[in-house]
């Protein structure tokens, strides 16, 4: 069964591409994986590319630059789709959005990610015109000894509910996630023991619970 998960926030900057390549390459063990790759910046493509010449098993990872592109290459993929959607707001990260089954938008501590949140829930409600989707608010990069902001977010999440959920996962800030893109390797493949691999391996509990 097909199940398309979009990792989405019009704002750059948030971790996207560095949740979604740690994820994609742990899914990709259990799971048909196609990655698609709509970041400007081509970070899962990079990736990708160090992988290769560290004779690590690649991703199998495709860009698409208009909305029949994106939707051919979903239509034709076969078990799990991941997409890296690009930080800002265009009508190919929407089709993105609007074709999941699943939407994790990364999220910081910081108070004024709220303003970017509720730009986000604008862009959801124009959405909704056609289909109802909700996000899943995912906090990221958060500072290990600190629960600064986390009960202001988990309000806004529980007064906007018709729009957004709060995954249970906390994703802290851990020099593992920082070196994975350089490494070519997910924080798990680096070091299974890791706190910052205990943390995906949460997440990736959540998304499986949730998906299938």
């Amino acid at each position: 069964m097909q199940k398309v998960l979009t990792i989405a926030h019009q704002k750059g900057g948030v971790g996207k591409s560095t949740i979604a390549l740690n994820l994609a390459v742990e899914l990709s063990k259990k799971y048909p994986l196609q990655v698609i790759d709509l970041d400007y910046q081509k970070s899962l493509t990079i990736f990708n590319e160090t992988r290769k010449e560290l004779g690590l098993e690649p991703l199998s990872i495709k860009s698409a630059s208009t909305q029949k592109e994106l939707m051919e290459i979903i239509d034709k993929s076969d078990g799990l789709v991941l997409i890296d959607s690009g930080g800002f707001d265009s009508d190919l990260n929407r089709i993105a959005i609007l074709g999941a089954d699943m939407v994790i938008t990364p999220l910081s501590n910081n108070l004024i990610e709220i303003y970017g949140l509720e730009a986000f829930k604008k862009i959801l409600e124009q959405i909704r015109e056609v289909q109802p989707v909700k996000a899943h608010i995912l906090l990221n990069n958060i500072h290990p000894n600190t629960q600064k902001g986390i009960l202001e977010i988990d309000e806004y999440v529980y007064n906007n509910s018709e729009f957004f959920n709060l995954l249970p996962t906390v994703l802290r800030r851990r020099s593992d996630f920082a070196r994975s893109f350089e490494e070519g390797r997910s924080v798990v493949e680096m070091d299974p023991e890791s706190k910052a691999a205990k943390e995906l391996n949460v997440l990736l509990n959540n998304i499986e619970s949730i998906l299938f």
